[in-house]
């Protein structure tokens, strides 16, 4: 057996004990099916890949960050003010009618785990795999609630009717720009 082989053989051995975990922590979220296809989608979708797959920092920072980026886009577009502060666009999204309460306390959920300590890997971040989890899931779940408001839609005669038109970026003057989560896992 040579090199190649070998590291293929034991990444599917790591696979196939890690499979049990990761099927369990797919079945405790969910990620929202079609959103925008924005600069911010990409990632969106690998916070909940992350999770799944065990990497807890990164799924906790990447939210953390996707967050901020979504708050910020919705503040632009809604012409929100507070662009440098993410805690109090979100506050100002929603007295604007703009996001939900649901929305607005989701996005203060995903910075209550203090993203600078994480973004900066400082020694106050918890070091507990558990207490990793759980934050992470969070997390998770709380992009799920804030992308199932604020890109909320229905599908009306085979095509996307979105809920509030305003945030999906249009391919040309027929079709949305959309950015599909294929697997549904």
């Amino acid at each position: 057996m040579d090199e190649a082989q070998w590291k293929t053989e034991q990444l599917r051995l790591a696979d196939e004990a890690r499979l049990r975990g990761r099927t369990e922590r797919a079945t405790r979220t969910k990620v929202h099916g079609i959103i925008p296809g924005h600069f911010f989608s990409a990632a969106s979708t690998e916070c909940r890949e992350l999770f799944i797959d065990g990497h807890y920092y990164g799924c906790i920072s990447l939210s953390q960050a996707v967050a901020e980026a979504l708050v910020r886009y919705l503040g632009d577009v809604q012409r929100v003010g507070a662009r440098k502060d993410p805690a109090v666009r979100a506050v100002r999204l929603h007295k604007k009618g703009a996001v939900s309460k649901t929305a607005a306390d989701a996005f203060q959920r995903i910075w209550s785990h203090d993203r600078n300590a994480f973004h900066h890997i400082n020694e106050t971040i918890p070091t507990d795999p558990g207490v990793l989890e759980q934050l992470a899931e969070d997390c998770v779940n709380a992009l799920y609630e804030i992308e199932s408001d604020v890109f909320a839609f229905d599908i009306v005669e085979g095509a996307l009717v979105p809920k509030h038109l305003i945030y999906w970026p249009k391919e040309d003057s027929e079709h949305l720009k959309a950015f599909l989560r294929l697997g549904g896992y």
